[in-house]
């Protein structure tokens, strides 16, 4: 699916704690953040021969530890960063692992590729690292750090070890036609693995399309064959399953001297240049209708110039012409803001034209949204419509607490698609 739409494309982020800063705790550190303004453009991606690598979700088998970080600082002189890795617990709390149970050395390591960006409205500079390679496969966090002390962003990625076979169990029930829903069944085999208790030494967690505001934890196994050393996960708990949800929305910024798609105008009078997005609506009573997205990531990309880091910045308004309860809260989501959601970044509501509106600094290139509406006592307000129909991307994480090391060890990972175009 990536490369028939990059086709169709070009053709039409124990950790030693420093001061921080007042926007970031030791929680948030442990979350995908950015903690100041001037930080942009985060990615971290498997780097691979192929151009869509940058679209896979930070994952990595321990044998071929490729991730890739990057991000631009919007700032005209170089600053030293430095990266420092957490390991964590399946549910992501910090783990009581030291630094050299699960790295080789010590736990600061300095960002020295870093690029200028070329005559751009907004200078910056592009800085990437590949991560230092762990000891052992699990959940980790990179941070950067400024001068070694202030950090500036935060990045969860894993590593894993197939210690454990996964197989995807098709839902051949009528569950998700009736409730719109995708459940993932899976069945797994742990012949070579020391198990004392099957129950309690896995834990398999299910995530949707790389977001981490709907992981699925601890899935309830239904089947365990202990002789045969297999496992079974038949969900038939609608709490255990994610909604079809729909197609992402996008905006087309690979050019800004004319109008992609789904940008309604540009103005040029002033720079950074500000682009208006067409009249976005409530899309929960519409039929369902297949297109080619991105499960909410983004591509960057500039049509514009053939320089190297010649991707301008661009002010972009988003607008969403929606009917809701006066206390309603409505956030634009998507991996370009790590999907979050919070009180300080609501949408602002022009009562005069009924239209929620947001604008957001991006750079050049082709971007994938949704809505997310809360009313005054927090419950979902669905507003992008659920179908089962809708092409959805799953990752399978599993588990196994050894006891030596006492730790969290991902020996299963299996990515799904559901509805494959």
């Amino acid at each position: 699916m990536l490369r028939v739409l990059f086709i169709l494309m070009f053709f039409t982020a124990c950790v030693p704690m420093g001061n921080l800063s007042n926007s970031s705790n030791e929680n948030n550190l442990l979350q995908d953040a950015a903690f100041v303004t001037n930080i942009k453009t985060i990615l971290l991606y498997p780097q691979t021969n192929a151009p869509q690598s940058v679209l896979l979700p930070p994952a990595a088998p321990l044998t071929t530890q490729n991730l890739i970080l990057a991000f631009d600082d919007l700032a005209e002189q170089f600053n030293h960063y430095t990266i420092k890795i957490t390991h964590c617990n399946a549910d992501w709390t910090k783990s009581g692992l030291a630094n050299l149970d699960f790295l080789y050395e010590y736990n600061s390591f300095p960002i020295q590729t870093y690029s200028f960006s070329a005559d751009t409205h907004i200078p910056y500079i592009h800085y990437s690292i590949k991560i230092p390679k762990v000891k052992l496969a699990g959940n980790y966090v990179v941070t950067v750090y400024r001068d070694d002390e202030y950090p500036v962003l935060s990045k969860r990625f894993y590593i894993y070890q197939q210690m454990i076979q996964v197989a995807d169990r098709r839902d051949i029930s009528a569950a998700q036609q009736l409730g719109n829903k995708q459940p993932i069944s899976i069945k797994l085999n742990y012949q070579s693995l020391p198990i004392i208790n099957s129950n309690d030494q896995f834990v398999v967690t299910l995530r949707q399309n790389q977001r981490w505001d709907n992981i699925i934890y601890n899935l309830t196994p239904t089947i365990i064959r202990e002789q045969e050393k297999s496992i079974e996960y038949l969900v038939t708990d609608e709490k255990e399953m994610h909604s079809g949800g729909n197609e992402y929305r996008f905006i087309d910024l690979r050019t800004i001297i004319n109008t992609g798609q789904n940008i309604s105008k540009i103005d040029r009078s002033t720079k950074p240049y500000v682009a208006h997005s067409g009249l976005d609506i409530n899309r929960n009573t519409d039929r369902y209708s297949q297109y080619l997205d991105f499960n909410g990531n983004f591509v960057i990309q500039n049509f514009d110039s053939p320089l190297t880091f010649s991707e301008n910045y661009v002010k972009t308004r988003l607008y969403l012409k929606a009917s809701l309860p006066n206390n309603a809260r409505v956030y634009v989501i998507g991996a370009f803001n790590q999907d979050i959601a919070t009180k300080d970044k609501t949408m602002r509501y022009d009562s005069l034209n009924g239209v929620y509106t947001q604008e957001f600094l991006l750079k050049q290139g082709w971007y994938n949204y949704q809505y997310k509406a809360l009313d005054g006592n927090g419950k979902s307000i669905n507003l992008e419509g659920e179908h089962f129909e809708t092409e959805n991307e799953y990752e399978v994480m599993v588990y196994y607490r050894s006891m030596q090391p006492q730790a969290d060890i991902l020996a299963g990972y299996l990515r799904i698609n559901r509805n494959k175009r």
